[in-house]
């Protein structure tokens, strides 16, 4: 005959325990706990309090491990999450940012506070911010200023994930982008574009826009026709700024400053034959300028134009 087994006890609830833990004198002790409750994730609901006075803790680690718990709590923490925005410790922050991020369009109400997160002095927190914005879809539409903004800046990485962000909320924010394409800045103008082609078809109204930049200044075409071609002098609108026809420039300067502005121009009309291609059919009209750019525009260009035409004309 078979052995009857032993009946079944009921687990004890370890939560009870881990709370005692955040308390612990020993940061060791409660840096154990934080990460014990984050392990429960949602189950551990019950213990957000506890973790909000753990975030003040003397030990950066013990902090930081409680903001973790705090993330993976879900939509209960959201009134927590959003306050935590305006932590003293930058690693608390880009935890805050981090868990929204993961709520997508749920975290809304804490899009004023995401938006004053992207002026955040600490990059990785600001980059999170715009990452969560993003994730918001068109439910992130009142960002837009703020993401226009923070696509001004001098962070590189921050104005790509805030070109990023636009992209994904999607039609309301085509309009600034847009107005992007016409930046100062290459580098604007180029993510701006890049953004756009993430739209894809919806990205329409761009086409013309993003045309004038694959097409450049005629001085553009003609310098560089192909490879076969020699390059005829600059003209008039090409020379920098504060500089005259009077002015000298030893070689190696000349062809920095030359070389530097001509290398952001030309990767902004590279990402514009991309955009196009992305939209696909709906950017039929731009064919003229893509044909025009294959024949006539440096090699790399001419690559981006042709893989574009291919697109738009739904060949492989």
């Amino acid at each position: 005959m078979m052995a009857k087994m032993a009946p079944l006890t009921p687990t004890a609830d370890p939560l009870p325990e881990l709370v005692r833990g955040l308390h612990g004198n020993s940061a060791v002790d409660r840096l154990q706990a934080a990460k014990g409750v984050a392990r429960l994730g949602w189950l551990a609901r019950d213990a957000l309090p506890a973790l909000v006075g753990v975030l003040a803790d003397e030990d950066p680690k013990v902090r930081e491990a409680a903001a973790h718990a705090v993330g993976v709590m879900g939509l209960e923490a959201l009134p927590t999450l959003t306050g935590m925005l305006t932590h003293f410790d930058k690693y608390v922050r880009r935890q805050a940012v981090w868990a929204l991020g993961r709520l997508g369009p749920l975290a809304r109400p804490a899009l004023p506070a995401l938006c004053a997160a992207l002026r955040d002095t600490d990059s990785r927190t600001a980059t999170g911010a715009a990452q969560a914005l993003g994730n918001m879809g068109s439910d992130g539409a009142d960002a837009v200023p703020a993401l226009a903004e923070a696509m001004r800046g001098t962070n590189i990485v921050l104005c790509r994930l805030a070109a990023k962000a636009l992209s994904q909320i999607g039609t309301p924010a085509l309009a600034t982008l847009i107005a992007h394409l016409q930046h100062a800045d290459p580098f604007v103008r180029g993510e701006s574009a890049m953004a756009i082609g993430w739209m894809g078809a919806v990205a329409r109204p761009a086409v013309p826009f993003l045309a004038q930049i694959v097409r450049g200044s005629r001085s553009s075409l003609t310098r560089t026709p192909s490879p076969a071609l020699t390059p005829g002098p600059c003209s008039d609108d090409e020379i920098p700024f504060g500089l005259s026809d009077s002015s000298t420039l030893t070689p190696p300067q000349a062809t920095s400053i030359t070389e530097d502005r001509d290398s952001g121009e030309e990767a902004c009309r590279v990402t514009a034959a991309q955009a196009l291609g992305r939209i696909g059919p709906p950017a039929h009209a731009a064919l003229s300028d893509l044909h025009d750019a294959v024949q006539f525009g440096p090699e790399s260009l001419r690559q981006a134009a042709q893989h574009a035409i291919r697109q738009i004309q739904n060949k492989s």
